[in-house]
Formats: structure tokens, C-alpha cells, sequence
């Protein structure tokens, strides 16, 4: 079709098994490039039907000892001589944690803890990477938190020894999802789970998610709405029933101590 496009095996858009056409899910414009960089202009995305969709693509690497593919909050590094690598964001030096996040260290700092409207706290997960140097759990590149209070909270009866309640970014929204057994899984476990995630394939909505964010591409959760998840069903659309967390609306759920 002269066009880059995503697919996935399982999906089709029509019911002609013996000459279906091309089971695309997103297409871009006509082109004859190689590279899907260099590829502009409105894509085509199928949601039962055809769509005009926005669609932004970048290189996650960067060109060695290159400041501007960093933002200038960083440095690009290589530890197998290559010609180019990753980048190395800037550290504070006062707790270890770097100054910017992201792939190009294109974020501010993430808030260490936060602290949501009824009190309870919430750590970002931290791994040590060496001395007095720390960097933190990740999904879609923003720090993933951990609920490590005891008793309900959000209607969630939780147990703490062999459970975890954890908030990640999924994409477009951060999730408040709860893991039975998570307690007892092991970190390299974990680590392979938040670089893999995909919120719909994993089903992490259905099946482990009792609270959700509106949408938001912050690098964390500070001054975004928050809702509870109540009742689900098609009367009640994708999301289900949102009861809104944040009162009132538009004052966000999470403060970040400091700020």
C-alpha cells in the first residue's frame, strides 16, 4: 500500500478469510521511505471504523557525548562502544535521583512521594544503580509508585504481606492497580513486567485496576483528576462508572510534599 503500517495477528477488520486485504490497524500517508522518522502527515487508525489520527514517532537513542539529544539535562553514554547510545540525566546529588526523566531526559524530576486527599502516602520504586545513585521502576517512562499503608483504601481490602498496590502510566493515564501474590514475585520479575506492559493486551483495566486517572502526558501524577472505578457494563462505556475523587473537579487528587 506504499505505507508503514501497525498490525496484530488477531485482528481483523472484516470477515473474508480467503482474500482479506491488509489487516491494518494504523496507516500512514502514502510514502516511499524507508525510515518511518521521516514520515509526515495524518495517519489512518481503525476503531470500527476509519479514523484521522495524530501519530509521533522518535529514535530512542542518541548520538555520544551529544547534549542537545538530551535536552541538555543529560549525556549520551554507551557502555559497548557504540556510535550511539542512551541518556544519562543529570543527578540532584542530594538523594541520588536524577534532576529529568524520560528516554531523552525530556522530563522534569517526578515528585518522590506523594501524598493523595485522604492521606495515604505513595513511594516511588527505587533501584539503586551504584553508590548514592538512584533511578526508579518504569512503565511508558514515568516512575511507577507503591501503596505500602495497610487496611482499605478506595474500597481495595488490602493485605500488604503477600499484596501490592502500585500506580502506573499506562499511556495516556495512570492506573491505580492491585497485584495478589505481588508481594511475593521477585524484582527482576517486576522490572520485565513494567517494560513490557500493555495496558489492553494485559488486560490490566479488567482485571486489576480499581482507579484511574483523566487523561494526562505529565511525567507523574500531580494536578490530574482521579476517579474510582465503580460499576461496569456497557451502560457505563469503555471506562466504566468513574466516581470522581478529586474535589472538587479540575483540583487534582495527589500533592507532592515540598512543592
Amino acid at each position: 500500500e506504499d505505507a508503514w503500517v501497525f498490525m496484530h495477528e488477531n485482528i481483523r477488520k472484516d470477515r473474508n478469510t480467503r482474500h482479506p486485504g491488509c489487516p491494518w490497524l494504523l496507516r500512514s500517508p502514502s510514502t516511499q521511505s524507508f525510515n518511518l522518522l521521516e514520515v509526515s502527515g495524518d495517519w489512518s487508525i481503525w476503531t470500527g471504523i476509519i479514523n484521522t489520527a495524530t501519530f509521533q514517532v522518535t529514535c530512542n537513542e542518541c548520538e555520544l557525548d551529544s547534549e542537545a539529544d538530551c535536552n541538555y539535562h543529560g549525556t549520551c553514554i554507551s557502555e559497548d562502544n557504540e556510535s550511539s547510545g542512551k541518556c544519562a540525566c543529570d543527578s540532584s546529588g542530594d538523594d541520588g535521583y536524577p534532576l529529568y526523566s524520560g528516554e531523552h531526559c525530556e522530563f522534569a524530576r517526578p515528585c518522590i512521594q506523594l501524598i493523595g486527599d485522604s492521606g495515604v502516602v505513595w513511594n516511588l520504586i527505587p533501584i539503586k544503580e551504584n553508590e548514592n545513585e538512584y533511578s526508579s521502576w518504569k512503565a511508558y517512562g514515568r516512575g511507577v509508585y507503591l501503596y505500602r499503608g495497610s487496611g482499605e483504601i478506595q474500597g481495595i481490602a488490602t493485605d500488604f504481606e503477600e499484596d501490592d498496590l502500585v500506580l502506573m502510566y499506562t499511556g495516556s493515564r495512570w492506573f491505580g492497580s492491585y497485584y495478589r501474590g505481588g508481594r511475593q514475585l521477585g524484582l527482576d520479575y517486576w522490572l520485565h513486567y513494567s517494560r513490557e506492559l500493555h495496558a489492553f493486551w494485559d488486560q490490566v483495566y479488567e482485571t486489576n485496576t480499581y482507579f484511574v486517572s483523566n487523561p494526562t502526558s505529565h511525567p507523574d501524577p500531580i494536578a490530574v483528576d482521579f476517579f474510582q472505578i465503580g460499576r461496569r457494563g456497557e451502560r457505563y462505556g469503555p471506562l466504566g462508572e468513574l466516581i470522581p475523587l478529586s474535589n472538587p473537579p479540575g483540583s487534582g487528587f495527589f500533592t507532592c510534599p515540598g512543592l
